[in-house]
């Protein structure tokens, strides 16, 4: 399989190091991705990247409360209808996050694809 590419040039600084641990994840799955400059606009919102020309928010959560996953994903999905949850730097049981994640995703119709990554690099993918 072919490794995707990732392009930073739009930046004008580095992504945070867990997005760009996201991104050569996504990569090496063969997807291509482009992260997006973030606007400067009150009440604007920016996905993270473009995965194979398709907008997408990278949230990588690492708190250990009950509402990290839910806090996270409503702030998710204010940026992107797609989401990437990558769980590999949570402190919170893996199958608790997948179930939060699930159910969220079944409620919010808006929300048109998830991608989770767990935490032994395996990734689960809902669409609608």
């Amino acid at each position: 399989m072919r490794r995707g590419k990732i392009d930073i040039s739009q930046l004008k600084t580095l992504p945070e190091k867990h997005e760009l641990e996201t991104a050569d994840y996504l990569a090496d799955l063969g997807y291509d991705i482009e992260f997006i400059a973030p606007r400067n606009s009150p009440n604007v919102h920016t996905p993270d990247i473009l995965m194979d020309g398709v907008s997408w928010e990278i949230k990588c959560p690492k708190g250990k409360s009950k509402r990290t996953i839910e806090n996270n994903f409503r702030k998710a999905k204010e940026q992107a209808e797609n989401i990437i949850f990558d769980l590999r730097r949570i402190n919170i049981s893996e199958d608790k996050c997948v179930l939060e994640l699930k159910l969220r995703f079944a409620q919010k119709r808006d929300v048109k694809r998830l991608l989770i990554i767990k935490k032994n690099g395996e990734s689960l993918r809902f669409s609608r």
